[in-house]
């Protein structure tokens, strides 16, 4: 009988999330390629995750997704997927999607082995990943590929792009009065969405005065050129902080594309945050991080980095950990992050500087 991997194998990824997700799954493709070195090796991701993955050297093919919750009946780029790869006769999925529009699409792909952590009577040859609580997503993507042979090669996420990248982050700082020497902080406090007024609250929101007065102890007591980044949406929210930190503060929010913001984090001595695809950015480029955390689930989805420290603030209420819970959509109060004092991120940023 013929061996499952007799001739060099073809292996498509599928993580169709967010930045932070998407970047956790990169270990699994470094262990996915440091094994089969000759494999063809494809992902597919979100659109707004795609800038992640782009240059990633262990992929030979990325694609992207605009809407992930489509079918695959309704979706013409879904479509798109199973023509192109439906007769490469793929030897291995890795859907690591609990949704069952990702078990279903990979079953019309098809493969000899479909490794999913859905539903397991959609097709034949299927084959589910029981999810551990106590377990980091990035260990769960890794025995994921164990099922396929690939041995783990480190739990440090990669976001790889050209050099040229931080030559012009460079070059934009200075011309901001910001240069090669000076003590770079940045602050994340957005999270995401329709546009943010600073008095608004959302279960991953730390108080906006809060982030103002770090920001001004961080610059009064080290002389830090404090840097402020997010989306378009995060404008006013930063506005709110740099004229509330009474110290100056460069709102970079919506300036940058997601390349760009990678270098810029790179380039920060210290990156202050909210659980956000930015922290997991830091901790895969290895700029120390705080990240000020509520109501995830930290054993699964915290940023995690041996390249260098990750401080995680939380002062959880009995009701956190809420995602995947009832309680996420009924919480009025995000009391997991109110409670956490500013003292903590001060304390916590002089360790980190420290260093």
């Amino acid at each position: 009988m013929k061996h499952f991997f007799d001739r060099s194998p073809r292996i498509l990824v599928i993580r169709a999330g967010a930045i932070g997700d998407t970047l956790m799954a990169t270990p699994l493709l470094r262990a996915l390629r440091q094994t089969y070195p000759n494999a063809y090796l494809a992902s597919v991701c979100s659109g707004k995750a795609y800038d992640v993955l782009r240059f990633n050297p262990h992929l030979d093919k990325v694609f992207s997704l605009s809407h992930r919750h489509l079918p695959h009946w309704l979706s013409f780029e879904k479509q798109r997927l199973i023509q192109h790869f439906r007769p490469l006769e793929l030897n291995s999925i890795i859907s690591l999607e609990t949704n069952p529009i990702f078990t279903k699409l990979s079953c019309h792909i098809g493969a000899e082995r479909i490794i999913t952590y859905g539903e397991s009577n959609l097709c034949d040859n299927l084959e589910t990943l029981d999810l551990v609580a106590t377990e980091h997503s990035i260990e769960t993507h890794l025995r994921a590929g164990e099922s396929v042979g690939a041995k783990p090669a480190g739990t440090d996420m990669e976001f790889d792009y050209p050099p040229e990248i931080d030559l012009a982050v460079q070059k934009l700082l200075k011309n901001k009065g910001i240069g090669e020497s000076d003590l770079v902080v940045g602050i994340h406090a957005g999270w995401g969405g329709r546009g943010q007024h600073p008095t608004d609250t959302r279960l991953r929101s730390w108080p906006a005065d809060r982030f103002a007065t770090v920001a001004g102890w961080l610059s009064e007591s080290y002389g830090a050129k404090i840097v402020l980044t997010g989306s378009g949406t995060d404008c006013q929210l930063n506005e709110f902080i740099a004229d509330s930190a009474r110290v100056p503060c460069l709102n970079l929010a919506g300036q940058l594309s997601l390349l760009e913001t990678a270098a810029l984090i790179r380039r920060m001595n210290l990156y202050i945050t909210i659980d956000s695809g930015p922290a997991h950015i830091a901790a895969a480029l290895g700029t120390p991080l705080i990240t000020l955390w509520g109501p995830g689930i930290i054993t699964a989805t915290a940023p995690i980095s041996d390249k260098s420290p990750v401080k995680i603030i939380r002062s959880p209420p009995p009701c956190a950990p809420c995602y995947g819970t009832p309680l996420k959509k009924s919480c009025r109060d995000n009391i997991c992050m109110k409670q956490i004092a500013v003292d903590d991120i001060i304390n916590a940023s002089q360790e980190l500087l420290y260093v």
